[in-house]
């Protein structure tokens, strides 16, 4: 029974529910979707529920999300004799050779197979040899994901990812990011032998699965693309057939690429094909070897590790063409140009998740369970609401005021109105203690806003880590700035005293995806299944709300945790969006005077 492998000791209210519901529906359906708010206990569930049908693998977002399920693991391990568990995330950022080198992964899995097959790395050696119970053992004293990958390398001197995979085949449950279970190749890095099909997949952050692109894609900068051709220069003395391809993608890409949004470059004129594709991934192989074996001729074992050669990535990413489910897309970020080549059609996700003997889904927004049937084309699936099921709900800890003089809608954007949200943006600065989260329906938008407050507190960039903002933040509070969608709005975790620090978060425009060419392909796409309103309502709608209430899932993630929500433009009072939220609107500020009075009620009487 799942519940013999519940972590804890006791069940929040509506897990013991939820877990009850799973196991009466697990022989019926491949596929599980469970809706439950933040704080439920969402990874306490899936670990009993992936023991139950282990060997069970859980995919998570980021490396970040490693350590709270390692923790409950850990938990469970005391509780119950003989549970073995491992993780795996990137290899290259596990690498004690590397150190704090940056390289593509694609790049470095080159680099480590020559230097494993070579006999070079003393790490990969020692890994083979490494008994399971070393690794074991060091898990169950390590305080997070990082500490253990420090001390299996310290230690034991092995090799962290080798050595956490050895443990995976013979675990019950392994925790891996995104790639490493979305892709079969990745996967056979972990479990060269066994097939998905033998495996029960658990699917954190499940709402990601409305985008293709955000599992499914590839970006490289034209940068990059100039380096690889003097890369086949200076290491082959040329090779016109891939010199040519890429000057094309580089000529196609500076033509398409305007501003911030994606353009699509039209297949037939890269004029790329299966032989094309595999004649510069032979050429890339080819530079890799020469620029290696130029390395090591002079014995340094650590710089052929982190040796990059940009060809590499470039190809890999270009491979991902010969899927015709793929487009290539172009943009401009500041003075870069850009190229994205992603999947356009959603059955590059159902196909994934076919993989698996069945899944479990997990968010406090996954997508409707007609979404999953129509759009992704699952049938059958089991959708379970903890909140149908007694668990605790946020609702009751949020207080939700609607401004109707704002509007980020692109007719109404000028410097009047990014003035208006830059005064109303002061307001709870001003009156709101902790940390005020302001979301953006684009960098453009926040950009333009921001530049006009006195005290901008802490804004996202593209390159921003959720580290970056640990490192920042006052613990007073302050202001920051983010994106909808992005690693700040959806990913962290602001903590003190086991309450969030968040005390509200304002929306600053209904944070619509940005109507681009990549929009209108996955618009194409949907429209062979579903109607064209419906299909409209799916990407916008849908998921406007979606990264709304990501958003405020920041704030509240428990039952002590209170918090302002500001839904900071008129449109969301449009039903069709709010059928999808589920937040009851508790008051409307027409104006700056009634919205700052409203702001101290909430301060004074209920934060």
């Amino acid at each position: 029974m799942a519940e013999e492998f519940f972590p804890y000791e006791s069940f929040r209210p509506g897990q013991r529910e939820v877990l009850k519901r799973i196991r009466e529906e697990i022989g019926l359906s491949r596929l599980l979707v469970l809706r439950a708010p933040t704080g439920f206990g969402k990874t306490a569930v899936a670990i009993a529920t992936g023991m139950m049908r282990s060997p069970a693998i859980h995919s998570v977002r980021t490396r970040n999300e490693i350590t709270p399920v390692l923790r409950d693991l850990k938990r469970l391990s005391k509780k119950v004799k003989g549970v073995r568990y491992s993780f795996i995330h990137s290899a290259h950022a596990m690498c004690p050779l590397l150190s704090s080198e940056r390289i593509d992964p694609e790049d470095f899995w080159l680099n480590c197979q020559i230097l494993r097959e070579s006999g070079r790395c003393s790490y990969y050696k020692k890994s083979l040899l490494v008994p399971e119970e070393d690794v074991e053992e060091i898990l169950s004293v390590s305080e997070n994901h990082v500490d253990a990958v420090k001390r299996i390398s310290r230690d034991l001197g092995s090799c962290p990812f080798f050595s956490l995979a050895k443990l995976a085949r013979g675990s019950q449950y392994v925790v891996a990011t995104y790639p490493y279970v979305f892709s079969k190749d990745l996967f056979s890095t972990i479990y060269p032998e066994e097939d998905p099909g033998e495996f029960f997949a658990v699917i954190d952050e499940a709402h990601m699965l409305t985008d293709p692109s955000s599992i499914f894609s590839s970006e490289i900068s034209t940068s990059k693309i100039e380096a690889s051709i003097h890369e086949i220069r200076e290491y082959l003395g040329g090779d016109p057939f891939s010199e040519a391809l890429l000057n094309r993608i580089l000529r196609l890409a500076g033509e398409r690429a305007v501003d911030d949004r994606l353009r699509k470059i039209d297949r037939s004129l890269l004029s790329i094909d299966t032989d094309a594709i595999e004649h510069l991934i032979n050429i890339a192989l080819e530079v890799k070897r020469r620029a290696l074996d130029r390395i090591l001729s002079r014995g340094s074992v650590g710089e052929a590790a982190s040796k990059r050669i940009s060809l590499v990535k470039v190809s890999l990413a270009i491979a991902l063409l010969e899927d015709p489910r793929f487009e290539v897309f172009a943009y401009r970020n500041g003075m870069s140009v850009w190229i994205k080549i992603t999947a356009i059609d959603h059955s590059v996700v159902s196909e994934a998740l076919s993989m698996y003997r069945a899944s479990l889904l997990m968010s406090g927004t996954p997508p409707t369970l007609e979404y999953i049937e129509r759009i992704l084309g699952i049938q059958g699936a089991s959708y379970i609401d903890a909140l149908e099921l007694g668990s605790w709900s946020p609702y009751g800890n949020i207080a939700t005021v609607l401004t109707s003089g704002l509007s980020s809608r692109y007719s109404e954007r000028s410097p009047n109105m990014y003035d208006l949200y830059s005064k109303y943006i002061e307001v709870i600065d001003r009156f709101i203690d902790g940390v005020k989260l302001v979301i953006y329906p684009s960098y453009e938008f926040m950009r333009n806003v921001v530049d006009r407050l006195q005290n901008q507190g802490f804004v996202e960039n593209r390159g921003t880590t959720i580290e970056d903002l640990v490192r920042s933040i006052d613990r007073d509070g302050g202001l920051v700035h983010a994106v909808a969608g992005g690693k700040l709005s959806e990913g962290i975790e602001l903590v003190a005293n086991n309450r969030s620090m968040i005390r509200c978060v304002f929306v600053a425009g209904v944070p619509y995806p940005q109507k681009d060419e990549y929009v209108d392909e996955i618009f194409k796409s949907m429209r062979k299944r579903v109607s064209e309103d419906e299909a409209w309502d799916y990407i916008y709608n849908m998921t406007a709300s979606m990264k709304v209430l990501q958003a405020i899932g920041r704030a509240v993630r428990g039952e002590d945790d209170r918090a302002l929500v500001v839904l900071g433009d008129r449109r969301f009072m449009s039903k069709d969006i709010r059928k999808y939220m589920g937040l009851r609107i508790g008051r409307i500020a027409r104006n700056l005077k009634e919205f700052e009075s409203l702001v101290k009620l909430v301060a004074s009487d209920f934060l």
